[in-house]
């Protein structure tokens, strides 16, 4: 058994470390962002953006696509608590030289909220990921971006997909296989514990499933924004979205993980392609000693670009998207795209 897989326990024993006395349970992502300097985009006015659908095995994941299918094709997945329009931003900026297309995840906005634990498991949302790049691709390979669940996401299914995925970028979030190697005794397995447990105040008492869509949008400062993100969280479903940390996340289902040989498969395939990986200094949920750890996941460490930027914590693609913006483009410049 390797140490990736093995680190796996460790990880469900810390993600039940209780939290500690006078944390709110409805904040988990530490505070409302210190920088904010997004634009209020209306995207949705653009007659040029497509609404579609993607099939995985009868439920269906909405998309929107803007751009034309003869450039190179860019997926932009989202994470928690969000939605499609998190990449807002982005999709008015790269759409003048990528077809751009950014899904809602299951249980997000307009996709659909299929109801039992099973559904959220990791490798059933790694087809809705394959979904919708085979709706959109005709062929293409993808650069594929991902921020928060979205990013673990697009780290597992690019390590799984190495003939889809030709660039991959990742706001915020290490692979998923460098936090549970953190937890090892010999690495810094307390404080990463610290960092993670944020996930037991979902489980406990079921106060996941009684948020809000109020709750949900607390982060968002800009008013007329907060009020997209609360319709599209209403039409959401709150106990779906519980359900991605109860499918994958407690201790009884990392311990499954161990013996089964399809996710030790899924967290231990390396990743081939050129990884661009955006992270904030001021995220907490991850240490920044996991960023050097994701080296062991990359055919050639070379290929790793890390970029800390400083004053600013979870939410990179909302707190600066011009410089997000930048950076991806000079990157994927630099990097043959």
């Amino acid at each position: 058994m390797s140490s990736k897989t093995c680190s796996m326990m460790l990880l469900g024993a810390a993600l039940f470390t209780p939290p500690a006395s006078g944390e709110t349970p409805a904040i988990w992502h530490n505070k409302i962002p210190s920088v904010m300097s997004e634009p209020a985009v209306d995207i949705d006015k653009d007659p040029k953006l497509l609404h579609r659908y993607a099939d995985n095995a009868g439920t269906k994941i909405h998309y929107v696509t803007i751009g034309s299918d003869k450039q190179p094709l860019i997926v932009f997945v989202h994470g928690f608590p969000d939605f499609w329009y998190s990449w807002r931003n982005q999709i008015q900026a790269f759409s003048k030289d990528y077809q751009v297309v950014a899904l809602d995840l299951r249980g997000y906005d307009l996709s659909d909220r299929p109801e039992g634990i099973e559904n959220y498991k990791t490798p059933v949302l790694l087809g809705d990921i394959h979904a919708v790049i085979d709706a959109e691709s005709q062929g293409r390979k993808v650069i594929l971006v991902g921020h928060d669940w979205g990013a673990a996401l697009s780290w597992l299914f690019t390590g799984q997909n190495p003939d889809l995925v030709q660039r991959l970028v990742i706001l915020s979030v290490p692979h998923p296989g460098a936090i549970t190697k953190e937890l090892l005794p010999w690495n810094h397995q307390i404080a990463q514990a610290g960092a993670s447990a944020y996930a037991t105040r979902f489980f406990a008492k079921g106060k996941g499933d009684h948020l809000t869509a109020e709750d949900l949008a607390y982060w968002i400062v800009n008013p007329q924004i907060k009020s997209r993100y609360i319709e599209a969280f209403n039409r959401s479903s709150i106990p779906s979205m519980m359900s991605y940390y109860k499918a994958n996340y407690t201790f009884s289902q990392f311990a499954l993980n161990l013996f089964d040989p399809t996710m030790r498969k899924i967290y231990d395939a390396a990743i081939k392609c050129p990884v661009l990986h955006v992270h904030g200094i001021e995220e907490t949920h991850a240490l920044l000693s996991t960023l050097d750890l994701e080296k062991s996941w990359m055919e050639n460490p070379d290929h790793l670009t890390i970029k800390i930027v400083p004053g600013v914590g979870h939410f990179i693609q909302a707190e600066v998207p011009d410089y997000l913006n930048r950076t991806i483009s000079s990157w994927l410049k630099d990097s043959g795209n």
